[in-house]
């Protein structure tokens, strides 16, 4: 029963150790404290490996992570491979997590180690920019290599290199002394959850279903995996397409985006803990999604009955009052959050 469990879920179970490993690191280094990792790292590495042969191979690998080597992979994406939505979804991968890595740098705001560095570089430090994007950009290469490539000796050969790339490359980053170990392993991690839900996007862009890769006889299987896919895309098209309509109907919900944003505006100015953006992005989330129902229940009781009805109106008046009620406990936890730094 828990292997199965463990097998069926084994990908969210990853995502969320790695979700841990994050947020653990984060506590110590908003609190400014020295990481043990990152002292036993630098004795051994800093102190006893450096050497000008190991330097020269350290600063190639670590160009392998750096714009330009990255630009010039995806644009060959695009002219010699025939499915230009490969090439777009290695772009957009690019794309994302080089933002993405650029606003939690923003966001956490740690100064890179200083004294012991053997090139040049500016910035903030954690999570390191070099280690989260290589492992996204190679990471889906590798996951496109597996899921595209038929020839076995081509796939183990590739993924294996690769696969061996992206921990060179993190620990590169600490050689040359412009990284902690703990920015290079929370780069890791932080782009291992973001691949699980982006493989995932990408899987259905591309079509890398078993009937894309492998000839199926029953063509039964093949229309319902079809049936599948259109409903999966379907789902998030009319998901969205509710929350438009809300947004375009429904004052209350502009004022908790509005509100919602000036918390985030907040959170940054008075650089609030990674625990109390979770409890935020929570509450944001539990409000909004309760506006959303709020709204949903309102429109099936109006369909349902158009003329005034008692059961109606108390049906409309429970669903209100459960947004009402999130709203004054999320307001409460927010004063509890930010009083204290407004006027401490």
């Amino acid at each position: 029963m828990l292997k199965r469990i463990i097998e069926k879920n084994y990908k969210w179970i990853i995502a969320f150790l790695c979700l841990i490993i994050v947020i653990m690191m984060l506590e110590d280094i908003f609190e400014n404290e020295q990481l043990t990792l990152d002292m036993l790292v630098y004795r051994l590495v800093i102190l006893n490996l450096r050497s000008e042969p190991l330097t020269v191979i350290m600063k190639v690998i670590t160009n392998l992570s750096s714009a330009y080597v990255l630009i010039v992979i995806t644009l060959g994406t695009f002219i010699f491979i025939k499915n230009k939505k490969v090439g777009l979804c290695v772009a957009s991968n690019l794309i994302i997590t080089t933002l993405l890595n650029q606003l939690l740098k923003y966001i956490v705001q740690r100064p890179r180690p200083d004294g012991y560095r053997l090139i040049a570089e500016s910035g903030y430090s954690f999570p390191s920019g070099h280690s989260m994007v290589s492992m996204a950009f190679y990471g889906l290469i590798i996951y496109l290599i597996w899921k595209m490539v038929k020839n076995k000796k081509i796939k183990y050969i590739s993924c294996g290199i690769l696969g061996l790339l992206i921990p060179m490359i993190g620990f590169s980053r600490i050689y040359l002394g412009v990284h902690y170990a703990s920015d290079v392993i929370g780069g890791f991690a932080i782009s291992i959850v973001y691949l699980l839900l982006f493989t995932n996007i990408a899987r259905s862009v591309l079509q890398l279903e078993k009937e894309k890769n492998y000839k199926m006889k029953n063509k039964r299987k093949m229309v319902e995996l079809r049936k599948k896919r259109k409903k999966l895309r379907n789902s998030f098209k009319y998901a969205f397409e509710g929350i438009e309509e809300a947004w375009k109907t429904e004052q209350n919900l502009k004022i908790h985006f509005v509100i919602m944003a000036l918390v985030i505006i907040a959170g940054f100015i008075f650089k609030i803990s990674v625990m109390e953006w979770i409890v935020c992005l929570l509450l944001f989330a539990i409000v909004i999604s309760l506006e959303l129902i709020n709204t949903a229940i309102e429109t099936t009781v109006d369909i349902a009955m158009p003329e005034i009805n008692e059961k109606a109106k108390y049906a409309k008046d429970i669903a209100a009052g459960a947004v009402l009620f999130s709203a004054i406990i999320s307001v409460i936890i927010g004063l509890i959050i930010f009083l204290p730094k407004i006027f401490g």
